[in-house]
């Protein structure tokens, strides 16, 4: 098998931070939130994201060596069709927000090489945008797709350089608001009051505490994706043993991150002043906390008119730069790593040859085609507004929603069983004991399951019933499809040794 050999420990512990680390969660939570954020993030880490971590690191000691990720992890400790099941479910999860991200690339593209976003314009060169949209997502994918079959070190490689994109951009705006708190020190505590007293603008919250639990789901969605980035540790080379190790600092980094950012840019700015201007919303917030934010070192420093159109051109357009690679990053583990623990971790007798076919790099290469196939098929459907399939798109997207969250409470759930069964792996555990295996379990589950019963809530609350039951039926919907087909491969290999007995 080959391996990534050149991955320093520093670079593994920067890939798994700036991969579930998110710049924009975190700037989103300071503009809808202020320092009202805090308690949600602290209770987030450590009754989910923490134990999560700590389950997470346990599993990938124990199968370094496993191609399977989530399978794997959960065909040992329950059986393998719950593990089928819900590898299946995690795939299916991811398939639509591989879509959506192919169709959102163009926005930071055309703001990093413009200065502004263009997709919302109605015509490029007398085309209608939608076209191009389409044209430029299916060659996306394609040169995606291409690239990822090249080999697993492809997609380290857009991890690596999307990570140090992001840590530029962490360095930006971290000097940038040091720099404007160094200058007025006057207005630190001032800006702190009103992050701290300014109302909620999070959907469906007021200032009361209980009121804010929506945020809670918010707060544990801005941990998510470590399990993509833990499915690959089969492929990380000489850094394999040290894996479990790397998640555990890397948990504890991505917390300070999201509270040190939120505390700079409150102290450094003044939030209600921000939330004045008509000109932000959720979909340009990055944009425009970063544009505002070299507005006001041009304003505190006396820059120059050029100069300050300069300052603010530079920060959106790296960015959108960052942006753009981190999509690029995103898609290349997501496209990837939920595909190889589905086709190659599972028994092979379960999907027809073609598809389990390997190239020389050791990448499902069929798999990958047809994969990109149907993702520029719904391209295709959605660019040209086709009614029917955009609104079946919605309704997929609905579907999935709840059931990004099931892996997570099934892994969490699956770890005391684990510990269990494998005692002799235990001596080296970072949980010492089983009640604390219990309790870390039991932390995750309940978290996962306030998220999961307040995101089917919330719509039922506000009178979207069909919403509230396509969230409902949609796990429901993809558990029997992938248990239909273990099904048929359990009556397979029955027949098959009956068979063979004969």
């Amino acid at each position: 098998m080959k391996q990534i050999k050149s991955l320093s420990f520093f670079n593994l512990i920067l890939i798994i931070v700036m991969t579930v680390y998110s710049f924009s969660s975190m700037s989103s939570s300071f503009f809808m939130m202020g320092l009202k954020a805090f308690p949600w993030f602290l209770i987030s880490a450590f009754f989910y994201f923490i134990p999560y971590a700590l389950i997470v690191s346990e599993y990938t000691r124990s199968y370094s060596n496993r191609t399977g990720g989530i399978y794997d992890w959960l065909k040992d400790a329950f059986s393998p069709r719950i593990a089928f099941i819900t590898a299946f479910l995690w795939y299916c999860s991811y398939f639509t927000w591989i879509i959506s991200l192919f169709m959102k690339l163009l926005i930071p593209f055309t703001i990093m090489l413009f200065g502004q976003d263009l997709t919302s314009a109605e015509q490029w060169f007398g085309i209608d945008t939608s076209y191009w949209i389409m044209v430029l997502s299916l060659f996306a994918v394609f040169c995606m797709t291409w690239v990822i079959n090249r080999g697993h070190q492809a997609v380290f490689s857009f991890l690596k350089t999307s990570s140090y994109a992001m840590v530029g951009l962490l360095l930006i705006s971290g000097i940038g608001n040091l720099l404007l708190m160094v200058n007025n020190p006057q207005l630190i505590l001032q800006n702190m009051q009103q992050s701290l007293t300014a109302p909620s603008f999070f959907k469906g919250t007021s200032d009361s505490f209980l009121s804010q639990l929506p945020f809670f789901i918010f707060a544990i969605t801005a941990f998510g994706g470590l399990d993509t980035i833990a499915s690959l540790v089969d492929k990380s080379g000489e850094q394999r043993k040290k894996f479990p190790k790397a998640l555990i600092i890397s948990a504890v980094i991505i917390v300070v991150l999201y509270f040190g950012g939120i505390m700079l840019w409150s102290g450094a700015n003044n939030l209600n002043v921000l939330r004045e201007t008509d000109q932000f919303h959720l979909g340009n917030l990055m944009y425009g906390l970063m544009g505002s934010l070299a507005n006001n070192i041009s304003v505190s420093f006396g820059l120059s008119a050029a100069a300050q159109t300069f300052l603010y051109q530079a920060f959106i357009r790296y960015t959108a730069f960052t942006l753009f690679v981190a999509y690029i990053g995103l898609l290349s583990s997501i496209t990837y790593t939920p595909l190889k623990s589905l086709i190659q971790g599972t028994p092979k007798e379960i999907w027809p040859q073609f598809l389990t076919k390997i190239n020389q790099k050791e990448m499902p290469q069929t798999a990958l085609w047809i994969q990109a196939a149907v993702v520029s098929v719904c391209i295709i459907g959605l660019s040209l507004n086709s009614t029917i399939l955009g609104a079946l798109f919605n309704q997929l997207t609905y579907m999935t929603n709840v059931a990004r969250a099931i892996p997570y409470f099934v892994v969490a759930a699956s770890y005391p069983f684990y510990r269990i069964k494998n005692p002799l792996l235990l001596k080296h555990s970072l949980i010492a004991s089983h009640w604390q295996g219990y309790l870390c379990s039991l932390s995750v589950c309940t978290a996962t399951l306030i998220a999961i019963t307040f995101q089917v809530y919330q719509p039922f609350h506000t009178g979207e019933y069909v919403q509230a039951l396509l969230l409902i039926i949609g796990p429901i919907l993809f558990g029997l499809l992938g248990s239909s087909i273990y099904q048929r491969f359990e009556k397979k290999r029955t027949q098959f040794l009956l068979e063979d007995n004969l």
